[in-house]
């Protein structure tokens, strides 16, 4: 019995380190609150995906590495929800994404077309950035499936002209800091929802006819940085602008005629504008007029400046009391958090993910504050532009994972895969070994019983020989 006891023993052993080690769902390096259903594998230099990504997560980024063709690599992860490749090395849109993806993060690649069949499948998408890529052109009906899109973010890129066939649920466009050097009417009117334009920072001259007649629910338009022509064909844009719309465009500056180069548009009259207009009866009427809806006009923006000027700062103390957070609570980050408006990937950092899994595993009496890095170590260059995208992020984020890896579950978490194959052949070898042991002590007991007679019989032979 004692070695059949040793036996079971050894085996429940075995069992439950083994069953320990392969239910860790945290790949070594990384950070999985939540029990994997959010993973962040940030600044890791990753070539490729890392093999133990649970199957169930919900939340997962990959940015600042090294990937290059991640074709049909998240397939299988059918109740992925947020996806972030941003800041890695992609050179076209990914393939075979799941269809349940809902905010898709592909800012900083070196993409350079949006095909027809890329997005097919992503019909529950509701965010998609690409800003800052090499984006020269997108399909007609490649962006038309998406029907829950919200917000689209094309910044940075090399667009000549608006992509055709944008969804109507579009609420936020932003297609600035591209080539795009006129707008047509037909892409825009179809956007009966959109709230913000930011089409900033392009070459456009004048804005058609009609052109945001349609746009019902437009609150916000950023058309400053352009190379606007302040003649009759800006009639349009000028007086749709001083329709109640001052707080959208006030700083729309001429670049011709050269007598109007660098003044602010609306501070012009009609006259100096388009002369044309008028007939040379109701020119001199008018120019008094002209002047005093000028000034109207100067004291207005200037208003108008100064109170953006003070919800910039509001919005910029809020943004620096948010990254001054070490530690988020656990209560931050339900399950529920994933459906809501703005994605957990925004809301969650790296770095915040690092310190809140320091703050729950380490015991209360030895949690001690970090400190600031200071060694700086060298972050991955890209191949195009030979930057350093977060260097400084990078070695905070790995200093952090230095001071993680002394915690006992972080340790377990960050098992090699071979090492957990080894280990389970050694169970399984250890336990063979123990039955074979077993059976061979058997059998020679067995053995013994049969060939050794009993005291009494060898008497009763002796007697009667």
């Amino acid at each position: 019995m004692r070695p059949s006891l040793l036996y079971c023993l050894l085996l429940y052993l075995c069992s439950s380190l083994l069953a320990g080690l392969v239910v860790s769902p945290c790949p070594n390096g990384c950070c999985c609150p939540h029990s994997g259903a959010l993973v962040l594998c940030e600044s890791l230099g990753l070539h490729t995906l890392p093999r133990s990504v649970p199957l169930s997560t919900a939340v997962l980024s990959v940015a600042r590495n090294r990937l290059c063709n991640v074709d049909n690599v998240f397939q299988p992860y059918s109740g992925l929800q947020e996806l972030s490749l941003s800041h890695n090395q992609l050179v076209r849109f990914p393939r075979g994404l799941p269809s349940s993806l809902e905010t898709l993060q592909l800012q900083e690649n070196q993409i350079t077309y949006i095909t027809a069949g890329s997005l097919r499948q992503l019909g529950n998408l509701t965010r998609l950035d690409l800003e800052d890529n090499r984006i020269r052109a997108i399909q007609p009906g490649a962006l038309l499936g998406l029907t829950k899109l919200r917000r689209l973010t094309l910044k940075g890129n090399r667009l000549s002209h608006l992509p055709p066939n944008l969804p109507s649920s579009l609420t936020h466009l932003d297609v600035s800091a591209n080539c795009i050097s006129a707008l047509d009417s037909s892409s825009l009117g179809a956007l009966v929802n959109l709230q913000v334009l930011k089409i900033n920072s392009n070459c456009l001259r004048s804005i058609p006819e009609q052109a945001f007649d349609g746009l019902s629910r437009l609150q916000s338009v950023e058309l400053a940085n352009n190379l606007w022509v302040c003649e009759c064909d800006i009639m349009y844009l000028y007086k749709w602008l001083l329709m109640d719309r001052l707080r959208m465009a006030s700083d729309l500056v001429c670049t011709t005629p050269l007598h109007l180069a660098h003044k602010l548009l609306l501070t012009l009259s009609v006259m100096a504008i388009c002369p044309k207009l008028f007939k040379p009866v109701e020119r001199m009427s008018s120019v008094n007029t002209s002047t005093e809806t000028g000034k109207v006009v100067e004291s207005h923006i200037e208003q108008t400046t100064s109170t953006s000027m003070l919800v910039r700062s509001d919005v910029a103390c809020n943004a620096s009391s948010f990254r001054c957070q070490k530690s988020l609570p656990e209560s931050t980050i339900p399950r529920s958090f994933f459906g809501s408006d703005q994605p957990t990937l925004e809301r969650l950092s790296y770095e915040n993910c690092l310190s809140l899994n320091l703050t729950s595993f380490i015991p209360p009496s030895t949690q001690v504050p970090n400190s600031p890095a200071t060694d700086e170590e060298p972050g991955c260059v890209e191949n195009s532009t030979g930057r350093q995208p977060g260097s400084s992020a990078t070695t905070r984020s790995m200093t952090t994972t230095r001071d993680i890896e002394f915690t006992p579950r972080t340790m377990l978490q960050s098992s090699d895969p071979v090492l957990i194959a080894v280990l389970a052949i050694l169970c399984v070898l250890t336990g063979l070994l123990m039955l074979t042991v077993l059976l061979v002590l058997k059998d020679i007991l067995l053995r013994n019983l049969r060939v050794a007679p009993f005291p009494q019989v060898q008497e009763d032979i002796s007697t009667h020989s």
